[in-house]
């Protein structure tokens, strides 16, 4: 990310997200189940950013998505 971004993002989120870890591992079903659904809420949310799902790649990170939203108004000019 650049730094701008960076910055932003710290102004806006930092000390306001709390991670909080398990002390014992999850039994594999229950690691599925959890898998699952932060693959969903990875998923809502990159097409909430995106305004479209996203493609297997994206989700994957082999494309970038970071400057997405800055592509897109270069573009519309």
């Amino acid at each position: 990310m650049r730094h701008s971004i960076m910055r932003n993002f710290q102004k806006r989120f930092e000390g306001k997200i709390e991670v909080a870890y398990r002390e014992k591992p999850l039994e594999p079903a229950e690691q599925q189940i959890h898998n699952t659904r932060l693959l969903n809420a990875f998923t809502q949310v990159l097409s909430s950013v995106l305004k479209r799902e996203p493609t297997q790649e994206e989700l994957l990170g082999i494309v970038d998505i970071s400057n997405h939203k800055h592509n897109r108004k270069n573009k519309q000019i």
